[in-house]
């Protein structure tokens, strides 16, 4: 493959190496002419400028670190979707990465894009401070956490702004929902046991409030792994023990549960009522249509990238944010 450099385009356009540089940097006088050579040049040759070169001049490469946990995730992948959108309107590229809910991999990842010059890092964190992430904070690299936070926050990552979801409000209009269709008990299946203080303070909202709802004795919670099995069990000992109304607190287990329902002839809605976290699209396009608790994900992208963008381009002292969860009620919701 063969490589435009600036000084094809200065010979293609009959004029100076400087002078092209200074007509694609927008410094110094150049006459509207030569400016005009220059762009048809870069044109014809299909000239892409040298983003290290331009990097060591203006000491910023315009690439943003972006680590989520797990790509295929229909929530994160929209995460990633509305965040790196948003930065590349601004002008930055997005080297994005999966940490696959390691956080030996999530500082592999830090580590990497550390090496590549980065202007800045946005991060859905693992539950635990590592040293990749205070290596971060000794460059002096700005550092957002999105969707998670981390506990404890030491060793410089109590400044690390975090834009994450509140469950509270979400939590307490589904229960209130379920309580109105008539059902005296109802079930979280809490998701895989990681270490997540967002997850955990998740299940804690259900437990305060349905409790408070239905009585400490009509409620259940229970955890599962990272397969279908476990939730094909946690489904069945919920119903052993009359529970036939389900909150669902991380969206693949949904989808495993209702997988499982399917092969066993359940039907969502009128055996079994489903609401679960995060308003994903095959949560819309299934029938009946799945209740949700939205976490608002574009809100949290698209604040999550403004605020990034004030630390990088204004130095700003941004505070971290919470978005307000949202009930949707669907028709997954039957009667009792």
């Amino acid at each position: 493959m063969t490589y435009i450099t600036i000084r094809d385009v200065a010979q293609h356009a009959g004029i100076s190496v400087s002078t092209v540089s200074r007509a694609l940097n927008n410094t110094g006088r150049i006459s509207a002419n030569t400016k005009a050579k220059v762009e048809r040049a870069v044109a014809q040759l299909g000239y892409i400028p040298d983003s290290r070169a331009q990097a060591m001049r203006s000491l910023r490469t315009k690439t943003v670190g972006l680590l989520v946990p797990d790509i295929r995730n229909a929530y994160f992948a929209e995460l990633a979707y509305t965040v790196q959108d948003s930065l590349f309107e601004a002008g930055y590229c997005a080297f994005i990465g999966t940490s696959s809910e390691s956080a030996s991999r999530q500082d592999s990842f830090i580590t990497c894009i550390l090496s590549q010059r980065i202007d800045g890092a946005i991060i859905v964190p693992q539950g635990e401070v590592t040293e990749a992430m205070r290596k971060l904070i000794e460059q002096r690299l700005p550092m957002l956490f999105m969707d998670r936070h981390v506990e404890p926050q030491a060793g410089g990552l109590e400044h690390v702004p975090v834009v994450d979801s509140d469950p509270a409000k979400g939590i307490r209009d589904a229960l209130l929902d379920v309580l109105q269709h008539g059902f005296h008990s109802v079930g979280y299946i809490s998701g895989p046991i990681i270490a997540s203080p967002s997850l955990q303070e998740r299940e804690q909202a259900f437990r305060t409030v349905a409790s408070e709802i239905f009585g400490e004795e009509h409620v259940f919670v229970e955890s599962t792994g990272f397969d279908q099995s476990s939730c094909a069990s946690v489904m069945h000992r919920m119903i052993n023990v009359g529970v036939k109304a389900l909150i669902i607190g991380y969206s693949p287990d949904a989808l495993r549960v209702m997988q499982v329902m399917a092969q066993e002839g359940l039907v969502i809605g009128k055996d079994i009522s489903l609401i679960s976290f995060d308003d994903v699209e095959v949560f819309r396009l299934a029938t009946p249509r799945i209740s949700v608790i939205s976490q608002q994900v574009q809100r949290i992208g698209h604040i999550s990238a403004a605020l990034f963008l004030d630390m990088l381009e204004n130095n700003g002292d941004v505070k971290s944010q919470r978005v307000e969860t949202v009930y949707i009620p669907r028709e997954s919701l039957g009667r009792a």
